[in-house]
């Protein structure tokens, strides 16, 4: 029975990526609508904004779920595979042979890795993911969004929201400090490379080829074929669709909000959420340390560094 739970759970991942992948979409769409609708209007001049703005904050949203997308592997392996098929290391995928061609001949248009992570280093700064230490870092955001997780579950059990809005209104301060125009843009590109990564990975031609029964033992196989440690996919996905809720949501409070915080029930999806969010990052957390102190092991001993109080959470 354990095995089969265990197999219905990947592959129940592999099918959730590719819905939260769906709703990362809308929220673009819901973002550039909102930007069309306000170019249609004009050269009106606006003061320079505080905080971000809701069509920012969607756009965001979308990526944050794809930074966590990133640290699961997804582009980096269909890069892999293509690579794989071409030097003949694999053959016969069918009717997986386009997919792979296609996305092979437009690897000079889209965002490359060293750009996504220089992107997503400078909105996120996270410790449980990828960061390109060339393009600065935001190392307040990740504090500032479990500050915002922590003031939502205390909002449903009945203390006042107005922590809650200063924690939020801190967030947009913070995203629209690193957020530029390129934003959108990017947000676009790197969705559609993740939609064409899993519809590669997912696909029955080239999970047969790898000997993989879900999309994430695809990921698995061409890790353990490069020598790469295997990654724990799945808390990646649940944390980053649990941060794009919670984002998502703080869009709608920027541009709903009045100014007295709002009433968080318990059934609301914001507060699943903010307790996902927070329960992924610390299993992520306690899988790097995990993984720090395996490699340790094989090496002289010696003072571990210190890794700040995030990582006492993974405690």
């Amino acid at each position: 029975m354990t095995l089969l739970v265990h197999a219905f759970a990947e592959q129940a991942g592999a099918q959730s990526a590719e819905s939260a992948l769906k709703d990362a979409e809308r929220l673009l769409l819901s973002a550039e609508s909102h930007a069309l609708m306000l170019a249609e209007l004009g050269g009106i001049e606006l003061p320079p904004a505080a905080r971000a703005d809701p069509i920012q904050l969607r756009a965001t949203a979308s990526l944050y779920l794809a930074s966590t997308l990133e640290a699961a592997g997804l582009i980096q392996a269909a890069d892999d595979f293509t690579r794989m098929v071409r030097s003949g290391m694999v053959r016969d995928l069918g009717e997986a042979t386009q997919l792979v061609i296609a996305f092979w001949e437009a690897r000079s248009e889209r965002a490359s890795e060293a750009e996504r992570l220089a992107l997503f280093g400078r909105l996120f700064g996270a410790p449980a993911g990828p960061v390109d230490a060339s393009g600065g870092i935001n190392e307040m955001f990740e504090e500032l969004l479990l500050e915002l997780c922590d003031t939502i579950v205390k909002a449903a059990d009945g203390q006042s929201p107005a922590r809650m809005r200063m924690a939020a209104d801190r967030v947009a301060e913070n995203i629209g400090e690193v957020a530029n125009d390129m934003l959108m843009m990017m947000a676009r590109d790197i969705i559609s490379s993740l939609s064409q990564a899993i519809a590669i990975l997912n696909h029955p031609a080239v999970r047969a080829a790898l000997t993989a029964r879900t999309m994430w033992d695809a990921v698995a196989a061409i890790d353990r074929r490069l020598r790469r440690p295997v990654r724990p996919t799945l808390s990646h996905l649940r944390r980053g669709r649990a941060g794009m809720v919670v984002l998502a949501w703080l869009a709608d409070l920027v541009e709903h909000g009045d100014g007295q915080g709002t009433r968080i029930d318990g059934d609301d999806p914001v507060l699943g959420a903010a307790l996902d969010w927070v329960d992924e990052t610390i299993a992520l957390i306690r899988s790097e340390e995990e993984a720090r102190a395996s490699d340790a092991a094989g090496r002289a001993p010696g003072r571990p560094p210190d890794v700040g109080s995030w990582h006492d959470l993974g405690r």
